[in-house]
C-alpha cells in the first residue's frame, strides 16, 4: 500500500499484529516514531529512496514527512490494525517524572 505524506496528511499512531516494513519510495524524508510499549519511543529518519524501517507487531508507530511531499510503501501480510484517538501519544511512566 502506498501513502503520500504531506504538511496535512501523516500517519497516526497506530499498531498492527504483524511486523510491516516502511520503504520510502520518493520524495523527501520521512521520521518514523515507534513506540514498544506506550511510554518509551525512538524515531529514525529515512532519507533515501529504497530505505526501509521495520516495525515490530505490536508497537505504536507515527510516520510524518518531515518536507513537501513524501511517498512511502507499506509491507505488511495483515491490514489488521488498531488506530489510537486522535490526541494519544507515548507517555513516560509516572515514576519518571520529575516534578
Amino acid at each position: 500500500m502506498k501513502e503520500k505524506l504531506d504538511f496535512d496528511n501523516y500517519i497516526s499512531w497506530r499498531r498492527r499484529s504483524v511486523d510491516i516494513d516502511v520503504t520510502l519510495d520518493e520524495g523527501d524524508s520521512v521520521v518514523i516514531t515507534i513506540s514498544p510499549n506506550g511510554h518509551d519511543a525512538t524515531a529514525s529518519i529515512l532519507s533515501r529512496p529504497g530505505e526501509y524501517k521495520r516495525v515490530p507487531a505490536q508497537h505504536w508507530f507515527t510516520i510524518e514527512s518531515r518536507g513537501r511531499k513524501s511517498v512511502i510503501h507499506f509491507k505488511a501480510d495483515s491490514s489488521d490494525e488498531e488506530i489510537a484517538d486522535e490526541d494519544w501519544y507515548p507517555q513516560p511512566r509516572t515514576q519518571h517524572i520529575i516534578e
